[in-house]
């Protein structure tokens, strides 16, 4: 062979030396591409799954904690019966003019009063009445009306 085309060959086999490391370099820095991409997600979604391990066991307390008022509530809605009780008592032992409560609501002004207020809103609630029905018929503000729907899911 001549040293000419022997020249060339050799140039030919660099070129095609450093192409082929050129392209093994790439499909290197590729995978440790794809590998951290990959590795990325996953701490994604472990940091996903320890965020929704947190909301569902703060919302277990939560809920715990509403049906702990829940009986709080219970408790002193007793204690105010009671209290009801033992003031009606003394003072008409002491006030003989002093109206007893008879356990039964009382209308004022045309409008529905006490725990009877409420039952007769769920009744008309459950019916389909309008809200503005509803709260003129009872004597409740409008708003309130609406509160209990929506805590009633309606």
């Amino acid at each position: 062979m001549p040293s000419g085309a022997v020249g060339v060959w050799l140039a030919a086999q660099m070129v095609i030396e450093v192409l082929l490391c050129s392209i093994i370099l790439y499909y290197v820095f590729r995978e440790k591409r794809s590998t951290r991409a990959a590795k990325h997600e996953q701490e994604k979604t472990e940091m996903l799954l320890r965020t929704l391990d947190r909301l569902v066991e703060e919302s277990e307390d939560l809920e715990k904690k509403h049906l702990d008022l829940l009986h709080l509530w219970e408790k002193i809605e007793k204690k105010g019966e009671a209290l009801e009780g033992y003031v009606d008592f003394y003072k008409s032992k002491y006030d003989p003019s002093f109206p007893v409560n008879t356990g039964k609501d009382e209308k004022k002004d045309g409008a529905v009063s006490g725990v009877a207020c409420y039952e007769k809103t769920l009744r008309l609630i459950e019916k389909g009445i309008p809200v503005g029905e509803i709260a003129q018929e009872v004597g409740l503000p409008q708003g309130e009306v609406e509160l209990i729907m929506n805590l009633r899911g309606h």
